[in-house]
């Protein structure tokens, strides 16, 4: 999201008078257009949905295997697919990481691949969502990996992307907040 940042959307208020310190202010054309450039990139280039399809799908069912073997190896997590067992790898992540009271064999950015895929699944296994290649809006034949939620909306979000950095704001619970933040009320007890 650095990008973001580097297209200045947000300019500081000129109105001493008022308390906002940011606003959101509309785009020039310029700024419009390197914003749908940026947008255009996202995603992988293929001949077809099909196509995006297998690759990506190969790719979630190897790291939801790479983290069904870190939880055989590490039981603390108890990765059930259960709302739960986002607080247990999530702190699980911050001891490897932040604390340093184990080691293992990923790099936290590849670790953080995987908790996001295992997120997902979650998702997915609680009937929240449905698993969905989503072509790129400003691309025709990009694609990327996401999920379709049950209200409709499609979203290819890195669950856990520099996890570290959000303790401060979340504690240590950001993927269980986020998640809890999709269920319906009368759900809550289910996906628990």
């Amino acid at each position: 999201m650095k990008w973001l940042k580097s297209l200045k959307f947000w300019s500081k208020n000129k109105n001493k008078e008022s308390d906002e310190s940011e606003s959101l202010r509309k785009l020039s054309d310029e700024e419009a257009r390197s914003l749908e450039d940026c947008l255009a990139e996202n995603g992988l280039p293929f001949n077809s949905k099909e196509e995006a399809e297998e690759y990506f799908f190969e790719i979630r069912d190897n790291d939801l295997a790479e983290i069904k073997s870190i939880g055989e190896k590490f039981p603390e997590p108890r990765l059930d697919f259960k709302a739960q067992s986002l607080l247990r790898l999530e702190s699980f992540y911050f001891n490897v990481y932040v604390d340093k009271k184990m080691e293992i064999d990923f790099s936290k950015e590849r670790f953080e691949d995987l908790l996001s895929q295992y997120n997902r699944q979650v998702f997915v296994s609680n009937e929240l969502a449905e698993w969905a290649i989503i072509e790129n809006d400003f691309a025709e034949g990009r694609f990327d990996l996401g999920l379709l939620y049950g209200y409709g909306a499609l979203g290819t979000e890195h669950y856990a992307g520099d996890l570290d950095r959000t303790e401060k704001e979340y504690g240590r619970k950001r993927l269980y907040t986020s998640f809890m933040y999709y269920v319906p009320a009368e759900w809550e007890s289910k996906v628990q």
